[in-house]
């Protein structure tokens, strides 16, 4: 099991050392596609978390990538911070959102926790519409500073990919060490059946308020990153439900109870669009030019999915779902045993 686990982990930053220089000099493809999914995968991995193994749909998960990407813009410009400062109070203020928000949503359940959440996302893109003296309206904000480390300035698409990546790489292995903590089968439990759970001595609505705020800390600091490590601005279609969408399409079809099926899911996704333009310069088509192209496809994709493969690329090996949940009630009893 260490072995594989070595080997799997040694595969997977190999892959992500020389990704950037195979779609740079071998494929002469620009680096951003690798780079966004480098926030995807931050992204998708902590829906997942909440989704897949708490059960709890979030419709509204890119308003705390917006929150965390406005607060650590704002710090910076209004206020001329530091990226070392604005990074860890924008993932604060991502956490405060987080609990504001979770507190009350949480005690809704089913659709109605998905229609709470989206109406969320919507508000909160109102919102940067809105506070133009704050957030620069419909135009967003620019000339947002690059993270400085003493005299250097990481400034070019090589370094800004190698530090979205490596907070990539530890967010996937906390978020996989999480999965397989009690905590994890507490999350089980609780996407299995709530009642149920109550009674071997889980506190439900504690639990899930937790893996909500956690899951909201790690999407804010995936936008304070996007703030410092992106396009040097930022503006609020960027942070619209449509991409609570995606980011949920990347989470069903890598694999709803899957961390690193979650990591698929996201890379896949984000390399989409150059398949898309592949295919239409292969037909002399230029398939950008098609309006909502990309969602369309990302639709039809997600509806595939969800009916023929419900857990995605990867599914948990040699168990269905009801077994793991079944070992996760199992092992929370004896946790919970005098």
């Amino acid at each position: 099991m260490r072995k594989t686990f070595l080997l799997k982990w040694a595969v997977f930053i190999g892959v992500v050392l020389t990704a950037p220089f195979i779609f740079e000099y071998l494929l002469s493809y620009s680096l951003e596609p690798i780079l966004q999914a480098g926030f995807f995968v931050m992204l998708s991995v902590s829906l997942a978390l909440l989704v897949g193994l708490a059960g709890q749909i979030s419709l509204g998960h890119a308003a705390f990538f917006g929150i965390g990407a406005y607060a650590a813009a704002i710090l910076a410009i209004k206020f001329n911070l530091s990226p070392f400062l604005t990074i860890p109070v924008g993932t604060l203020i991502g956490a405060v959102a987080g609990f504001l928000i979770g507190y009350p949503v949480l005690k809704l359940k089913s659709y109605y926790l998905s229609l709470a959440t989206l109406g969320v996302g919507m508000a909160i893109q109102e919102f940067f519409k809105a506070a133009d003296p704050l957030t620069g309206g419909e135009i967003g904000l620019y000339n947002l500073p690059n993270i400085k480390l003493g005299g250097f300035e990481f400034s070019s698409s090589f370094s800004h990919y190698y530090i979205v990546w490596s907070f990539a790489l530890l967010t996937v292995f906390f978020c996989e060490f999480l999965s397989r903590s009690p905590f994890g089968s507490r999350l089980r439990a609780i996407h299995s059946d709530e009642e149920a759970a109550e009674c071997v001595g889980i506190d439900v609505f504690k639990t899930k308020l937790k893996i909500f705020i956690f899951s909201s800390v790690i999407a804010a600091f995936a936008g304070t990153l996007f703030t410092h490590c992106s396009y040097g601005s930022i503006e609020p279609g960027e942070f619209s439900v449509t991409l609570s969408i995606k980011i949920i399409t990347m989470v069903v079809i890598g694999g709803m109870y899957s961390i690193y099926g979650a990591v698929i899911g996201a890379v896949v996704i984000s390399l989409l669009p150059e398949l898309i333009r592949l295919i239409g310069s292969f037909a002399s088509i230029d398939l950008t030019q098609v309006t909502h192209i990309e969602d369309v496809i990302f639709g039809i994709i997600l509806v595939i999915f969800i009916i023929f493969t419900p857990g995605g690329i990867l599914k948990i090996r040699g168990e269905s779902n009801n077994a793991a949940d079944k070992r996760s009630f199992s092992s929370l009893r004896r946790v919970n045993s005098p």
